[in-house]
């Protein structure tokens, strides 16, 4: 009995800014933008398949439900293994993107399209959401600026689950009811403007504008920012933190502090998550 064997690597991300605003109706609505970065933490999926039987098993090297858009990534992986395509081209790679977006959205689930594209892309992305059309921007930076952001973020898990369906429900019902719409337009406005900074190569601005998008985002409702997640900031603002985000929809997961990385890593210790940017997306293994 032969058995085969498929493994497929995909990257998760950080949502820098925007979040959210990749979520139907605001792409129709006004226009979605989100800065993403995909980074080497990684869901693996395997398919071991034979005559008799087939089999299907994750890993990844990252918290249970941390804000950095796994679920997305898992289901890109679970229709890269089913796949007889290889996805070395970029426009297989943002087929399949939106083909797990559908599947998401057939099942029920509240979220938008920024995690597939960030697992299957990798890289430092500006993506552009009008209704149902996606622009792709690549941030093309210098290695050595590449190497200096890096060296002023790191991840922090709050050891609070995060499940983005709850939270981005809340935000959406804000924005249906008419009364958060000019948040969801700055939150917009934030990604745009963190772009142009990191063009720039301009840090200050850039960690000034995720303390800005952590507060407008907390205007959509406050569970985002729980009091447990309140506490984390302001002791790592004491201790070596400029600017603090919330990953994914909030109200748990993990938030991504800017600034001196071994004074936050002495106070959150083993709940650090260090990392670097992936810039290749979703490949096989062998």
């Amino acid at each position: 009995m032969k058995e085969e064997v498929k493994r497929v690597k995909a990257p998760v991300r950080i949502d820098f800014g925007g979040g959210t605003t990749d979520v139907q109706p605001f792409p129709k609505m006004h226009g979605g933008a989100v800065l993403n970065a995909s980074i080497n933490r990684y869901i693996i999926g395997e398919l071991k398949s034979s005559d008799k039987k087939v089999s299907l098993s994750y890993s990844g090297n990252i918290p249970t439900s941390s804000g950095l858009g796994t679920s997305g990534v898992m289901n890109l992986v679970w229709l890269s293994l089913i796949s007889k395509k290889k996805f070395a081209d970029e426009n297989d790679k943002i087929s399949l993107a939106e083909e797990t977006y559908k599947l998401e959205q057939i099942t029920g689930l509240i979220g938008g399209k920024q995690d597939q594209y960030a697992g299957a892309l990798g890289g430092i992305n500006f993506l552009e959401f009008n209704d149902n059309k996606v622009k792709i921007h690549r941030l093309k930076l210098k290695p050595a600026f590449v190497k200096k952001l890096e060296n002023n973020l790191i991840l922090v898990y709050t050891g609070k689950p995060h499940f983005s369906g709850n939270t981005n429900g809340k935000m959406i019902e804000g924005l249906k009811s008419g009364k958060k719409v000019k948040n969801f337009l700055n939150i917009k406005r934030i990604a745009i403007e963190m772009k142009n900074a990191l063009e720039k190569e301009d840090l200050y601005s850039f960690a000034e504008l995720l303390n800005e998008e952590t507060e407008e985002r907390e205007k959509l409702n406050p569970d985002i920012v729980p009091s447990k997640i309140k506490e984390m900031i302001t002791l790592a603002k004491k201790n070596g933190a400029i600017a603090a985000k919330i990953c994914g929809s909030g109200g748990g997961g993990c938030i991504l502090f800017f600034g001196d990385k071994q004074k936050i890593r002495k106070i959150f210790k083993e709940k650090c998550i260090d990392f670097k940017f992936d810039f290749e997306g979703l490949h096989w293994i062998k």
